[in-house]
């Protein structure tokens, strides 16, 4: 009759689920925290589509984006490519230009979004998610991707993920991001054509 050794036994059963547990955790890919590499880009151009959605209305249609020493311009047209709106940015504070022709002036662009459309949009924030980085003197919360890129960013109450990086003038830029803000407020942006002067 052979002598059984039920502390071998246990001792054996113990490495082995170690060793399952270990190869379990192998495959899961753990959250790294990410921080800014390199400097955000001066100036930039893009062309791209976003679609916004608050509550009960939705908007969708293409945009053009320029930013250089000058100042900041974010043009709106609808998917037919006709005007919406038009968005100058400078030093001393934004203005809007509707479809009208009519041109609205605040201090920041989240204000005159609030009061021109009636919706609390990321605009100031939106700026910087753009190209891949967090909005200057706020609190965030980053990760990254598998790759080390920019993943997932949390800032100004708004959660955003990014994807589709393309690589422009030596840099990684995203190709698209979603941004969201509890269950009523979700912005979708896609850039077709980046351009880094």
């Amino acid at each position: 009759m052979p002598v059984r050794h039920p502390a071998r036994r246990m001792s054996l059963a113990w490495g082995l689920s170690g060793l399952l547990l270990l190869s379990g955790c192998a495959q899961i890919p753990k959250a790294t925290i990410w921080r800014p590499q390199v400097e955000p880009p001066a100036s930039f151009r893009l062309e791209g589509r976003i679609s916004v959605k608050a509550e009960q209305e939705s908007f969708s249609g293409g945009l053009v984006w320029r930013r250089d020493a000058r100042g900041e311009e974010l043009l709106l047209r609808t998917p037919l490519g006709q005007g919406v709106a038009e968005l100058r940015g400078a030093a001393d504070g934004v203005e809007l230009v509707d479809a009208q022709g009519r041109a609205h002036r605040a201090a920041d662009a989240d204000s005159l979004a609030r009061r021109v459309l009636g919706l609390d949009l990321p605009v100031r924030g939106l700026g910087w998610w753009v190209v891949g980085h967090p909005r200057p003197g706020a609190v965030y919360r980053a990760q990254a991707d598998e790759v080390g890129r920019l993943g997932v960013l949390e800032q100004d109450g708004w959660r955003i993920e990014f994807s589709r990086y393309a690589r422009v003038a030596g840099r990684d830029m995203p190709g698209r991001l979603v941004a969201r803000r509890g269950e009523t407020l979700d912005v979708r942006l896609v850039v077709d054509l980046w351009d880094m002067p």
